[in-house]
């Protein structure tokens, strides 16, 4: 019996049968695997040969690391086929050495590639893959759905040996001791007999350094020093894939079972289907039915459908139509399905370019593939899907002899059989950025349906309008053309917060704007207040760089600090870039950005701050993206951190902006809706108003609250806060930061105290999304924060209350902005 029959047959087994020898002596059988790496273009076929030939020789397993999607010149790829055909005992696995940086998402997207490709080069298996090791690796949350239960991090340089086990019942190892056949001196190693479990990397790379017969001289003597240590026990040479099934890590399999309903015209088929139904279920068994059994071509017209992890709604059979992604059943064309994962059966693992989940699968048409298959399936501890065929269950005694080889697999020690939608829940990658993805694709049908308006809306947005109006028309300082950015009416302890900010001037331009259009303003007064405040914001000159000041005062000619704020400077431009596409103030406007060194505040790309002298950047912000498009219309070329796409297909591209935004913070509808109301949307600000839109709605339903998570002021401590959603928690959450980002304030019992309604995200919301929740929000808007001085900023969810006697000048502009977006539509 060979070394891995012997250890698949009895699951719990450390070692080969040499063992016995050093149990009985007291001690602890090392396991040993060797892995021959840095497999690639350029290496030297004859030190290979000569390396490979010792190991052969001496009976001694090892893997081989391979990128099997570089480097394939014909000389290796010979050499490595030739190697696999005549000595089974040799394991090539997949090296993907950025995979500890990628997210579980991209880890079953990666290795789906390198399984494929691996596949090119002569193996099927694809349980282990090699990859880099990282200060601060991620957790191997996606490579079960790919098919790999163990990660091999290859080391720098030598180091002890550690594991872990995850709670996906991947295994991943670190450390080993890296072995230089082609160095000038070597010397065999000194293995650390308390450790349980060695690792012996050899790197290709490196054996020209030496004559191919001194290469060959040294490996023989490592190979010798092996078997010497077998035959006294010390040692275990062990291929890497069967390392899951030692006792220690727990390993287990899942199987899933699945019957293909034969056709109601098929007698002796549905007669043999209930028969042996009813044998599984005897058994114990647990088992799947569907119509579908076959394996699936990439231009397939159905998948299966599995709801996400926690559900069991029934398995559907789906079909995919207009946007990637937008799944609805075959039947029911119409009806989109709850959140979860398309899925199809392949001899690949892992997500493809499409966002499905390809299972492998082993199909079972005869009695002959039962009793072959099912054997490999015994070997090999990977999860599977067994789809049987009505043809193999005709006979009696076939379905006799399949059962028993089920029986097996069920009492193998590792294997454990469910449903076929449960599978699929298990060792699909979970993760917030995945679940928010799969929710927001459920949510498109209804959130992108045609929504009719009653002809009473454009009646009650100009109500609105007037309103909004106010405030600016009211509270502008008739000298400077500015108008206070925050303002307490109560009688009590009224105040004006007498300084803007770039962002609040860039936010009265459009309001004016939008006044304008709407008949709210007349043309000369319109003029005149524009040039008002571009006069204000000329700028200042500090170290050399003339820039616009980060605050101005309201109530006197041009005076403010010293300091810059970038995303406040977009918020301006893009203003800017409005006046100009609707006055065709083009000269004056360049001439005035043009006096600006913003260039000089753009370093490698980024947008930076100054503040007392000191540049930091902003691009890990909402406001970079929404900034860069501003500034790239004024001829400055700026970098988005929202533009990240791979660019395979929409799911990736939606996956790896998701990740940006969670690393960036909470997203809220500014300047998300901003962006289309004057620049046009862009993909992925459309994408990313979708996922924010959705879950909005999806909190609705389940609580009957409103919500429309913004930035903005608040009437209590601490005064002003950004509120939006937390795409990195898997709890859907609306979390909350202030400007200072003070910790007293990071706590989620103080979010839920302090979520509020924004008014303004509520009109942006009716303008961008028409949505009956949409009118619905803007109506619990209008009757909370309607005032004599404008709308109120915000209203508290948990009482309702609104900031009655507290208002500002980017609510009133962006309603404003919102209602005139409208009408045009209109």
């Amino acid at each position: 019996m060979n070394r891995r029959g012997f250890l698949m047959c009895s699951a719990a087994s450390i070692a080969a049968s040499q063992a016995h020898v050093g149990w009985a002596a007291g001690l602890q059988t090392q396991l040993v695997t060797l892995v021959l790496t840095d497999l690639r273009r350029g290496v030297s076929i004859p030190h290979l040969e000569a390396l490979c030939a010792e190991l052969l020789a001496a009976d001694l397993p090892f893997t081989c690391v391979l990128d099997p999607a570089t480097g394939q010149e014909p000389g290796l790829k010979a050499f490595i086929a030739d190697l696999v055909a005549k000595a089974p005992g040799v394991d090539l696995v997949a090296h993907a050495p950025d995979l500890n940086g990628l997210s579980g998402y991209f880890q079953s997207r990666h290795l789906q590639q390198q399984t494929a490709a691996l596949r090119t080069w002569g193996t099927a298996e694809a349980q282990v893959v090699a990859c880099m090791d990282l200060p601060k690796p991620t957790a191997p949350t996606g490579v079960r759905s790919a098919g790999v239960t163990l990660v091999l991090i290859e080391p720098a340089r030598s180091a002890p040996v550690t594991s872990q086990t995850w709670p996906n019942g991947v295994i991943r190892f670190f450390g080993g001791t890296r072995l230089d056949l082609g160095a000038r001196r070597f010397d065999l190693p000194k293995p650390d007999r308390a450790e349980t479990q060695a690792f012996y990397y050899l790197s290709a790379a490196t054996l020209a350094g030496q004559p191919v017969a001194v290469v060959a001289e040294r490996m023989r003597a490592f190979a010798s020093a092996l078997r010497a240590d077998e035959a006294t026990g010390l040692s275990a040479v062990q291929r890497v894939a069967d390392l899951p099934l030692r006792d220690s890590y727990g390993f287990q399999r899942f199987v899933a079972l699945h019957l293909v309903r034969p056709e109601p015209s098929d007698k002796s088929g549905l007669a043999g289907y209930e028969a042996f139904l009813a044998d599984l279920r005897a058994e114990g068994l647990v088992v799947s039915e569907g119509g579908l059994g076959g394996g699936f071509e990439p231009d397939r017209p159905f998948d299966y459908w599995a709801p996400l992890a926690g559900s069991d709604e029934v398995l559907a059979k789906v079909t995919r139509r207009a946007r990637a992604g937008i799944v609805s059943t075959a039947q029911e064309p119409d009806r989109a399905l709850a959140p979860g994962h398309s899925f199809a059966f392949g001899a690949v693992a892992g997500f493809d370019a499409q966002g499905v989940l390809w299972c492998p699968r082993i199909a079972i048409d005869s009695l002959a593939a039962a009793t072959a298959d099912l054997s490999a399936a015994l070997r090999a501890p990977r999860d599977v899907v067994i789809s049987v065929a009505p043809g193999a269950l005709r006979p009696a005694f076939a379905r006799h002899a399949l059962l028993k080889q089920l029986r097996q697999l069920a009492r193998d020690g590792v294997t454990e059989f469910v449903p076929l939608h449960r599978l699929v829940q298990i060792i699909a990658p979970r993760g917030a950025e995945i679940e928010r993805q799969r929710r927001t694709m459920a949510a498109l049908p209804e959130v992108r349906a045609p929504h009719a308006r009653q002809a009473t809306w454009h009646q009650a947005l100009m109500e609105d309008a007037k309103i909004a109006w106010r405030y600016i028309e009211q509270n502008t300082v008739r000298e400077t053309g500015l108008c206070p950015a925050t303002i307490n009416f109560s009688r009590s302890d009224g105040w004006v917060h007498e300084t803007v900010t770039m962002w609040d001037v860039g936010s009265h331009i459009n309001g004016l704007i939008a006044a304008l259009d709407l008949g709210l303003l007349e043309q000369r007064d319109f003029e005149r207040s524009v040039a008002l405040l571009l006069r204000q914001i000329r700028g200042r000159e500090s170290q050399g760089r003339l820039l616009p000041q980060g605050w101005i005062r309201v109530d006197r000619q041009k005076w403010g600090n010293a300091d810059f704020d970038g995303s406040d400077a977009g918020r301006l431009l893009s203003a800017l870039m409005n006046l100009e596409r609707r006055t065709g103030m083009t000269d004056e406007l360049r001439a005035l950005v043009g006096s600006w060194d913003l260039d000089q505040i753009v370093i490698d790309g980024e947008v930076h701050s100054v503040t007392e002298g000191k540049l930091t950047s902003v691009h890990r912000s909402h406001s970079a993206h929404y900034a860069a498009r501003a500034f790239r219309h004024w001829g400055i070329e700026v970098a988005s951190p929202y533009e990240v796409a791979p660019g395979f297909s929409s799911y990736d591209d939606e996956m790896a902006l998701l990740e940006v935004v969670s690393w960036i913070g909470p997203l809220g509808a500014e300047p998300l809706l901003l962006e289309a109301l004057e620049q046009g949307m862009s993909a992925e600000s459309d994408y990313l108003a979708d996922v924010l839109f959705a879950a909005q709605l999806e909190d609705h339903r389940e609580t009957g609250r409103f919500i429309a998570v913004s930035e903005g002021p608040i009437d209590v401590s601490p005064w002003f806060t950004y509120q939006g959603l937390q795409l990195d928690a898997l709890e859907r959450t609306w979390a909350l930061d202030t400007v200072g980002y003070e910790p007293q304030y990071a706590d989620p019992v103080f979010w839920r105290e302090n979520l509020v309604v924004s008014s303004k995200a509520a009109f942006l919301w009716a303008a961008m999304r028409p949505h009956p929740y949409s009118d619905a929000l803007l109506e619990f808007v209008r009757a909370k924060a309607r005032t004599e001085n404008g709308f109120a900023s915000s209203i508290f969810s948990l009482s309702g209350r609104a900031t009655q006697s507290y208002s500002d000048l980017n609510t009133n502009a962006i309603i404003l902005q919102a209602i005139a977006h409208m009408m045009r539509a209109a």
